[in-house]
């Protein structure tokens, strides 16, 4: 009987330690954690076309810097690096700091990276009250970007904006909907030319 009762208690251990083993992980399904990186937001990210200036310092000599423009692939080819990098898609400060591990140790002891990039652009014309070209410093909202105009002029639409992308893209803000829920005002990228149409009567 004793060996029966053993047997039966072995019998449990070993099931138990095989669900234990099986048991499956839970699965991320968003928060937390995760290996897939999170996206760039492109209003602050470099893209294909801008202009960047790359200086050096922290050497003995110290080399020019090296100004170029992004290529339509994202790539820039800085002196020096066999391999063309990848510069699209990312923001200044990733850039820089993915530079000076390309330089650090194969080629400096050490340096210092600093990206600076070209004045970017969006417009706002139409019926606001200073249309102009804009000065992209950072991110900015269709509204926002109205009001950096002088706002609505009392003719504007201001429920059919149309925001035309570098792309060629449009995309159509309802700026009175997008005060009450800011959910509906899209963000501005540089480039984009956002025109307010009169409306009609």
């Amino acid at each position: 009987m004793k060996f029966v009762c053993r047997g039966l208690l072995l019998a449990v251990v070993l099931f138990a330690a095989g669900c234990e083993t099986t048991r499956p992980q839970p699965v991320n399904l968003g928060g937390g954690t995760s290996d897939v990186p999170l996206p760039v937001n492109s209003a602050d990210s470099l893209e294909p076309g801008n202009q960047i200036t790359i200086t050096f310092s922290g050497l003995s000599t110290i080399p020019v810097p090296y100004i170029c423009r992004i290529r339509e692939d994202g790539t820039i080819s800085p002196p020096y690096l066999k391999n063309p990098v990848t510069a699209a898609g990312k923001t200044i400060g990733e850039l820089e700091s993915e530079l000076e591990q390309a330089y650090v140790p194969d080629i400096y002891k050490t340096i210092n990276v600093t990206i600076k990039t070209a004045d970017r652009f969006f417009y706002v014309g139409g019926e606001v009250r200073q249309p102009s070209r804009q000065i992209f410093i950072g991110r900015i909202t269709v509204t926002q970007a109205i009001q950096s105009a002088g706002d609505f002029t009392d003719f504007a639409d201001q429920r059919s904006v149309r925001v035309i992308r570098a792309s060629g893209e449009v995309d159509i803000v309802d700026c009175k909907a997008a005060l009450d829920d800011p959910t509906k005002d899209l963000t501005v990228y540089p480039g984009d030319n956002i025109v307010v149409e009169r409306r009609l009567f």
